[in-house]
């Protein structure tokens, strides 16, 4: 397996040295001059796999691999992402790095869009605590406590019309 993974993180490193060349896109015109959301609303959705040519079942299950070569593999992939411009947002700060490898490789068929100008935030939060692939390392389940008690928008008197309205 230690050359598997040598091998495998060779070409991770291959596709973060020389990334996909960006989809051609030709934005209409009122979108000529903001190349940023012309890529956005035209590029296509393809999985992690299809942009960077290592599909899913490339990537061992961790029972095969030890906590080194896991970690190994996962700071390649985060190579490719980076010179890809793609950012794994939502991923909890005290993951355990075995953990991260797992939602990472078991999630690489997701949808994303190849954005070198805007750049791709990357979820994978089902933002179920029943689904979601961090498990109990995510707060996703946990509700937001707004207070009652907490004071509305003030508005100016003198800018309320007769008719209650603001505007």
């Amino acid at each position: 397996m230690k050359r598997y993974v040598q091998q495998l993180v060779f070409d991770l490193e291959q596709v973060a040295a020389n990334p996909p060349a960006p989809p051609y896109i030709e934005p209409p015109p009122h979108l000529a001059n903001d190349i940023v959301i012309a890529e956005l609303a035209l590029t296509p959705y393809k999985t992690i796999g299809e942009w960077t040519g290592i599909s899913q079942d490339e990537f061992p299950e961790m029972i095969q691999l030890s906590a080194d070569q896991m970690h190994e593999i996962s700071q390649a992939i985060f190579k490719v992402f980076n010179s890809m411009n793609i950012e794994l947002v939502d991923a909890p700060a005290d993951l355990p790095p075995e953990m991260l490898y797992d939602v990472i490789t078991t999630n690489w068929a997701q949808l994303i869009q190849y954005l070198p100008n805007a750049g791709f935030d990357l979820e994978f939060c089902t933002s179920d605590s029943h689904t979601c692939p961090y498990g109990d390392y995510c707060d996703c389940g946990l509700e937001h406590d707004f207070s009652l008690d907490d004071e509305p928008p003030s508005v100016n008197q003198e800018d309320e019309r007769i008719d209650g309205l603001p505007f």
